[in-house]
């Protein structure tokens, strides 16, 4: 095989790989996502702040919560952070927490996109696609939403318009 049809191999498989993962066709690993139920608590599982602090779902109990997944290689993350959560959080980040976590990605990278971005949300990171998979994602972006109680409410595949943001947390979060 030549040095060209070889590049030209890898290149293939790294965009199915990409449009896979921003698009749907399963867990970050390959396996069977998984799926909290609407109504039941979010998980306990702990994840890590780009502050360094560990944190989990609960302690965000008492306010309605919109955690976001995204990574810097996937276009359509990048898209929504600045035409939906940033006017969204802007407009109704006083009422809900945003939560932008970090999927699977280098944290310089990930951090050049939020300062691009100027989104204002709290970051963390699931390195490894932990909660990713234990909440259901099947795409990127992926966004759940998890009401004032610790239960999730809503679970979102695929990217969001910023109306159809808004909308989904005034209905969902904050009737």
């Amino acid at each position: 095989m030549s040095r060209y049809s070889t590049r030209l191999t890898i290149s293939a498989v790294a965009l199915a790989l990409v449009a896979a993962a921003c698009t749907g066709g399963g867990s970050p690993d390959g396996g069977d996502a998984a799926e909290v139920p609407a109504g039941d608590p979010a998980p306990t599982t702990a994840f890590v702040r780009f502050d360094g602090s560990s944190a989990t779902f609960a302690d965000y109990a008492g306010t309605p919560l919109v955690v976001n997944w995204w990574a810097s290689w996937c276009p359509s993350c990048v898209a929504e952070m600045s035409a939906a959560f940033k006017p969204a959080q802007e407009a109704l980040g006083d009422r809900v927490t945003f939560v932008g976590m970090n999927l699977q990605d280098e944290r310089s990278k990930a951090e050049e996109l939020v300062a691009e971005t100027g989104v204002l949300f709290e970051l963390a990171e699931d390195p490894d696609g932990t909660l990713y998979v234990e909440l259901g994602g099947l795409g990127m972006p992926f966004t759940i939403f998890i009401g004032a109680d610790g239960n999730v409410v809503e679970e979102h595949n695929g990217p969001l318009s910023e109306q159809q943001l808004v909308d989904m947390i005034e209905e969902l979060l904050l009737s």
